[in-house]
Order: C-alpha cells, then sequence, then structure tokens
C-alpha cells in the first residue's frame, strides 16, 4: 500500500494518559516526519515504544514498517504480528493492511482468501467516503475468485470478530459448519509464473523521463501499486486495474502495461482443466 492511502488510515489514536498526550502526539508526528524522509531508523525508534505501549497506529506503522522492509528486513511474521494487535482495537488501516497480506500471500505467508475478505469487511464497516470504497471495492474483487461458502464463512467469523470486540478472530466453530455444506471439493492448481516479475529500467513511464517529471530523473522515482490481473486460460494477463496508487498516474500505468506486456503464466486450473483466475499483486518500483 502506498504511503498516502496508509496515512489516510492512519489517524490519531493518542493514549489517554493525560499531559502527555501531548508529548505523545509530537513524537508520533516526529516519526512520521522521519519516516517521510527515508529516515526509518528514527521512525522506527520513535515509534516502538508507542507500539509496546498499546498506540494502535504506532503499531500499524510498524507493521508497515516490516512489511515493506523500510531499513530492516522483510519479516512478514512480524508485519503480521503488528497489524493484528492494532487490527484487535478496532484499527481500520490496520485491518485492511492485514487483508492484503492474506489476498497477495507473499513472503512466505500463504495466500489466505477467506482471512483477507474478513479483515477487509472488517475495514470496510467503519471506514468512510473515498478510502471506504477503495477498500470494499478491494473485497468485492477479491470475493470473484471466492466460492459462496468461503464468502459466507469470512462474513460470520467478521461478525463474531466484531461481537466479540477483536477477542474471536479465528475460524472457531464456522470451520466445521462450513466443512459439513461444502460441495465435494474440485481439485484445483494456482496459475504459476513462468516469466520474471522483477521490475526493470524499461518498465519505467517513459513519458516521465522526456518531460523530466519531478522525481523521474533525479534517483527518486519511486513507488508501490496493488493491482488486481486476470490470468486467462492461456496463461496470459487478459485484465489489470489499479486497487491501491501509488500516487502517480504514469506510475500505476506502467505497472499494468508490465503485467500485461510481460507476465506470462502457467494457467489456473480445475479438475484438470485450464481455468481463468483473478489475482491480487503488489509491485514496488524501487527508486529510479
Amino acid at each position: 500500500m502506498n504511503r498516502r492511502l496508509r496515512r489516510q488510515f492512519a489517524a490519531p489514536a493518542l493514549l489517554a494518559l493525560g499531559l502527555s498526550g501531548q508529548v505523545l502526539a509530537a513524537q508520533m508526528e516526529d516519526g512520521q516526519a522521519a519516516y517521510d524522509r527515508g529516515d526509518y531508523a528514527t521512525a522506527l525508534q520513535l515509534w516502538r515504544p508507542l507500539a509496546e505501549q498499546g498506540n494502535a497506529r504506532a503499531q500499524n506503522n510498524l507493521g508497515v514498517i516490516y512489511e515493506n522492509a523500510k531499513g530492516v528486513p522483510q519479516d512478514l511474521n512480524e508485519a503480521i504480528k503488528w497489524y493484528r494487535l492494532a487490527a484487535e482495537q478496532g484499527y481500520a488501516g490496520a485491518q485492511n493492511n492485514l487483508g492484503l497480506i492474506y489476498a497477495i500471500g507473499r513472503g512466505g505467508v500463504r495466500n489466505d482468501q477467506i482471512r483477507a475478505y474478513m479483515w477487509f469487511s472488517l475495514a470496510a464497516s467503519s471506514l468512510t467516503g473515498d478510502v471506504g470504497k477503495t477498500v470494499s471495492g478491494t473485497r468485492d474483487v477479491f470475493a470473484t475468485a471466492m466460492t459462496s461458502q468461503q464468502i459466507a464463512l469470512a462474513t460470520s467469523m467478521a461478525r463474531r470478530c466484531q461481537e466479540s470486540k477483536y477477542k474471536e478472530c479465528g475460524f472457531g466453530n464456522d470451520a466445521a459448519a462450513f466443512d459439513a455444506s461444502a460441495p465435494a471439493a474440485r481439485t484445483t492448481t494456482p496459475a504459476i509464473a513462468t516469466t520474471s516479475h522483477v521490475v526493470t529500467a524499461s518498465d519505467y513511464p517513459p513519458q516521465s523521463i522526456r518531460v523530466s517529471e519531478p522525481g523521474a530523473t533525479t534517483g527518486s522515482m519511486s513507488g508501490t501499486v496493488t493491482l488486481t490481473s486476470v490470468i486467462s486460460e492461456n496463461g496470459s494477463v487478459t485484465r489489470c486495474a489499479i486497487l491501491l496508487s501509488s500516487g502517480n498516474p504514469r506510475l500505476d500505468q506502467s505497472a499494468c502495461t508490465m503485467v500485461k506486456r510481460r507476465w506470462k503464466y502457467k494457467p489456473a486450473t480445475e479438475d484438470g482443466k485450464p481455468v481463468s483466475i483473478q489475482y491480487i499483486s503488489k509491485i514496488d518500483f524501487p527508486p529510479r
């Protein structure tokens, strides 16, 4: 998720500690300023004590740091730990970030459609405006690759999680009901990439370089784009749509152009027959 959207989710959630609240607020914002200028070590140093004291915004931000390897080795298990602590306080940004991790299933964390849908739903239920529409849209796109039974289970889990004040957010007894009502399982295989997904110099927007767009020629153009793509029965990408913008429209468009031009797959199958499938992917454009 790009920085702009994360900050929209990161509404102040200050600790109720009387006069010290202003000090903590200043520490949070000092950490944000350090993060924005690329001083991730200072941001981590400022945010970690707040996160350990239970500040949901700081916990979410630590999750961002560990998920995106900002000044530390990428550690998705550590990211999930901090996101979960914030999510269990009802912090919508962390709930959405958990949904994205489970939806994308990267870095050793397996794709989990049901948990992804559950966390997206919880985030969407407390967000309004454009951000709420974005999260709801991400959940609905993701749902197109789920069965009705999976959606029903995820919806039931989200309701129980919310009613228990985020104390019961696992599968619980719903899993048994799901297994009992589900039809006989089909034999499926995922789509498997047959081409590299590494971003290369040719994947950057050439128009941005031609017009000397800020960042395009100074080594600072970068960004993260989260998109959804449809992989057809022949293994090519036939559709691409941006879910979370990098904040740079040309970079967003270049991500979709790259995916449709270069990404090829051994198609997904169902009972031995090739089928189309919809995936969510996160693309990091490193500084050029």
